[in-house]
């Protein structure tokens, strides 16, 4: 069990510092989303979950980490389960809603 928390805190490092972003200190404050809702100000695809993404996600992310992923639905299914294990804050239905929303926004190649 500790190998899988710690497995999850590191692609959740590795995916903040890809995207440019550092994870938040213990405690510490996010610093608002810029205007469009994501890191860096990039924006997503149009579709259902988009704004979920863009408030639960945005927080780390740039829009860019997503594009250059190449998952299916059980991919981004696993990486999202990943980050909500690693502190992203949101509920099961937010998570489930941008699965679903990057699995069809950002399909496997």
């Amino acid at each position: 069990m500790h190998r899988i928390a710690f497995a999850a805190a590191g692609l959740f490092l590795f995916t903040c510092a890809a995207a440019g972003q550092t994870p938040l200190a213990a405690g510490a404050a996010p610093s608002p989303a810029p205007p469009s809702g994501m890191a860096g100000g990039a924006s997503l695809p149009p579709g259902e979950g988009r704004d979920v993404t863009m408030r639960v996600c945005g927080k780390c992310h740039d829009a860019g980490i997503f594009a250059n992923q190449d998952l299916d639905a059980e991919g981004w299914k696993q990486t999202v389960d990943q980050m909500a294990n690693s502190g992203a804050q949101g509920s099961d239905a937010d998570f489930a809603a941008i699965s679903a929303y990057l699995a069809k926004a950002f399909p496997a190649k």
